[in-house]
């Protein structure tokens, strides 16, 4: 589902998820699998890309912290401790 390169010493992951359009006019969906917490680097959603409003977690409604500038979108996901609902792992819900 996801690439990722795992950097030992910060503990941070660049991935590359599955990215959806959710139907709202301003609302992308991103999976990512139930072992992706931390601090995640998305760098397809970069600054000059699009500019992110909010970050949630869809099971919960979390809001999420988060960063984005011109090396991608920077989001601290939390570990769950238990599997998700959704076959296809956790989503995110980035409003733009």
């Amino acid at each position: 589902m996801t690439n990722e390169l795992m950097n030992p010493i910060t503990n941070i992951r660049t991935l590359e998820p599955i990215i959806f359009y959710s139907g709202k006019a301003d609302e992308l969906q991103i999976f990512l699998k139930d072992t992706d917490f931390g601090e995640l680097i998305i760098i397809s959603l970069a600054d000059d890309q699009l500019k992110v409003k909010e970050v949630l977690l869809e099971e919960t409604n979390e809001k999420l912290d988060w960063k984005q500038d011109y090396k991608g979108l920077r989001i601290l996901v939390p570990e769950t401790g238990h599997a998700s609902n959704n076959k296809m792992g956790r989503v995110l819900k980035v409003s733009f």
